[in-house]
């Protein structure tokens, strides 16, 4: 048994014990920059080669589907590079960042091994010159959608992360989120801990279907696609 095969062993056995049925994981970051504090530092990267990554990208979701749990591969497009994380800072990868990134996204989506995409926050001028690849349409749903042929589900980050609540404020990233093609709101709900998150985020997103900003369209999409990550009855 690879050494892989049993640390993925040992993350799923306890999340099957207690019914989670989706993982926020696996980690497919290309390790480019040893110190960066999102990535690097914290051993959260399999390696900085594509074929590395991939090769134990699929042992970590095999498991986790052998065990009936879905996953979610990260952080859409590359987080690599980062020389900050965004949970607390605004991070700008743009001179830092490489199209190779991209390789092992691209590859577990041709492979069938993806059941959802988690976008990051960070700012990549090289595919958005001025919005976060979570709040970005052109990431979202050109890049990720179009380019690389992603039909399923995409998760965003942590709502509540310094990066984007600090320059956007939650309800207008929730509102861009939405426009970019994001289906799958994430709140960590621990930086700042609110017990009305979930009703509160609610009722902006039924104003802004109500106002027109959103369509009812726009989130049967997202329904829709939520719905192939819950359990088969």
């Amino acid at each position: 048994k690879s050494a892989t095969k049993a640390w993925a062993e040992d993350i799923v056995r306890p999340l099957k014990q207690i019914g989670v049925n989706l993982n926020y994981a696996p980690v497919v970051d290309l390790n480019l920059k040893p110190d960066n504090p999102a990535v690097g530092e914290l051993d959260r990267s399999f390696s900085a080669e594509p074929d590395v990554v991939v090769k134990n990208a699929v042992e970590e979701i095999d498991v986790h589907r052998d065990a009936g749990i879905k996953t979610s591969i990260k952080h859409f497009p590359g987080l690599g590079t980062a020389n900050a994380n965004t949970d607390f800072a605004v991070v700008d990868v743009s001179n830092s960042w490489r199209p190779k990134e991209l390789e092992p996204f691209q590859r577990l989506i041709q492979e069938r091994k993806t059941d959802s995409v988690l976008v990051a926050h960070l700012l990549n001028k090289e595919l958005d010159p001025d919005r976060p690849a979570s709040l970005s349409r052109a990431v979202v749903t050109d890049l990720l959608r179009g380019r690389l042929g992603w039909k399923g589900p995409v998760v965003s980050d942590d709502m509540q992360a310094v990066a984007i609540t600090s320059r956007y404020g939650r309800d207008e990233a929730v509102a861009l989120a939405l426009e970019a093609g994001v289906d799958l709101l994430v709140f960590g709900n621990q930086q700042t801990y609110d017990t009305n998150i979930v009703d509160e985020t609610v009722n902006h997103v039924v104003e802004l279907v109500r106002g027109g900003r959103i369509t009812e369209a726009r989130i049967d999409e997202s329904v829709s696609r939520v719905d192939k990550l819950r359990p088969k009855k």
